[in-house]
């Protein structure tokens, strides 16, 4: 499929001003369809992330943005909104992310057209007044007042550079907190193209700042101590080397680090819409992303009907150019992850596992893997996240059996659930160790407004969400009268 894009150019955006990052890496980003170069990478030095640092500390110790009062923040907010809904934005950010991530692009459209809303909901959040309220006293009315601990890192994966990328920035700007935002080498250019809306949108120099680079500019961002919190969505090891660099200075951390999500079938269940919530949690994102199926449990009477339900639709799902609108699923990520995904299934073949798929894969050189379901495993050889459409499949015979092999791995970040026996699947529900349980659906949705998308276990620390992540960024603040003492004191 021959395609004529261009991409932006990569360039970091401190103090108000954009600058090419400095360390030409030798290397390349390679389109994700046809491993074909299609950008050089590079690193910002150790001096733009020094005036990165600097100019968010001294944001900070002025106090200019924390002092900003909410309705001037929130009107910041909806001019980035603004400046964000021009087609150029969605345009460039969706053919972008689909050719580096290997999303399709109909999938990346609908997260690029979510960009003005993520910053209207953070403005609309300031407007609420929920970082400024008045608690009863004892001698009148005290502050209860929500404010930021300081400048902010924000660090965005590449499997959901937008959507992410951007709540963690609104976030932060709606609680008063300048920040800086490393987003992946991978996928860089969604943050480009939010710094150029925020300096189109005239933000205040210096609150929201953009470094670009690998993992070795995060670490020197995340051990300065200038930094005070981290919002960080990425892999383990990413998360556990950020909780140790924190750890000595209590520097708050939120960690999102993926999950080997759940998803039970119970004997009564509705086998096709069951058979519908699978395939939609091994294709979409092309099985590259936190909540996505890691083992499937059913029930030992309905295993075959289910997975020739199943087998029939991975049959109809259409493996293509990321680009194509025809596309239900595209490629990985890069040549590494997709090597990655490969030795995994094979590494479970070894431990007896069969290996089902129906996915026709498509003649491009991309990094192009088949929905895959692996079966006769034992439970404790699939404990481990695989981060592709690759799920494993087990059976029990009664709720006890479901519900330890449900909260039988270290991870715990969504689970799926599926019964017509709605009493039955809720109360199972609340016994599965995740964050969030979806019952009889499949979505990249949250389940209600205002709900957190926790994290437990190694699945990481804290939670998301609308007014849960602008808080995370805040300490509280009270002041009032004080009550007085009934004995005195000394």
């Amino acid at each position: 499929m021959s395609r004529d894009y261009s991409l932006p150019e990569l360039a970091n955006y401190i103090d108000g001003a954009f600058s090419t990052p400095a360390i030409d890496r030798e290397r390349s980003l390679h389109d994700a369809n046809t491993d074909k170069p299609i950008q050089g990478r590079r690193n910002s030095n150790r001096e733009q992330i020094q005036a990165a640092l600097a100019t968010t500390d001294r944001v900070y110790q002025a106090g200019t943005w924390e002092d900003t009062p909410a309705e001037e923040r929130a009107e910041h907010l909806e001019a980035m909104a603004v400046e964000l809904s021009g087609s150029e934005y969605a345009e460039t950010i969706s053919t972008a992310d689909s050719l580096t991530s290997g999303a399709i692009v109909r999938t990346t459209r609908k997260m690029a057209k979510m960009l003005p809303f993520v910053f209207r909901g953070a403005a609309a959040y300031l407007r609420e007044g929920h970082l400024d309220k008045k608690v009863p006293g004892p001698r009148g009315s005290v502050d209860y007042l929500r404010r930021p601990w300081g400048p902010a890192l924000l660090i965005a994966p590449w499997n959901g550079p937008t959507a992410i990328g951007s709540h963690k920035v609104a976030s932060a700007l709606a609680a008063g907190a300048p920040c800086i935002l490393k987003p992946s080498e991978f996928t860089p250019h969604s943050a480009i193209m939010m710094a150029r809306a925020a300096d189109r949108a005239g933000l205040p120099k210096g609150v929201f700042q953009l470094t670009l680079g690998d993992r070795t500019v995060g670490a020197q961002l995340v051990e300065d101590p200038r930094i005070k919190a981290v919002s960080f969505t990425g892999g383990l090891a990413g998360g556990r080397a950020i909780a140790r660099a924190c750890a000595d200075d209590f520097v708050p951390t939120q960690l999102e680090l993926g999950g080997n999500n759940q998803l039970v079938v119970f004997a009564d269940a509705d086998l096709d819409l069951a058979a519908t919530g699978i395939v939609y949690g091994m294709t979409n994102l092309n099985g590259q992303w936190c909540r996505a199926l890691g083992r499937l449990l059913v029930h030992e009477s309905v295993k075959d009907r289910l997975l020739d339900k199943v087998m029939s639709q991975l049959a109809n799902i259409r493996i293509g150019h990321s680009l194509d609108e025809e596309s239900d699923m595209g490629p990985l990520v890069h040549r590494g992850h997709f090597e990655q995904v490969h030795s995994d299934i094979e590494r479970l073949r070894s431990c007896g596992g069969e290996v089902l798929t129906a996915t026709p894969l498509p003649q491009l050189e991309g990094n192009f893997i088949a929905p895959t379901l692996i079966d006769g495993c034992r439970p404790e050889d699939t404990r481990e996240e695989i981060f592709g459409p690759v799920a494993t499949i087990h059976t029990f015979r009664d709720d006890s059996e479901a519900l330890a092999l449900a909260n039988g791995t270290d991870l715990g970040l969504a689970g799926y659930v599926y019964s017509e026996n709605e009493e039955k699947a809720f109360a199972f529900a609340r016994k599965m160790r995740t964050g969030g349980v979806k019952i009889n659906g499949y979505s990249l949705l949250s389940i209600g407004e205002g709900t957190p998308r926790g994290a437990w276990g190694l699945s990481g620390l804290g939670e998301e969400g609308h007014g849960q992540s602008i808080e995370f960024f805040t300490g509280a603040r009270v002041v009032g009268l004080s009550p007085q003492d009934p004995l005195g004191g000394r």
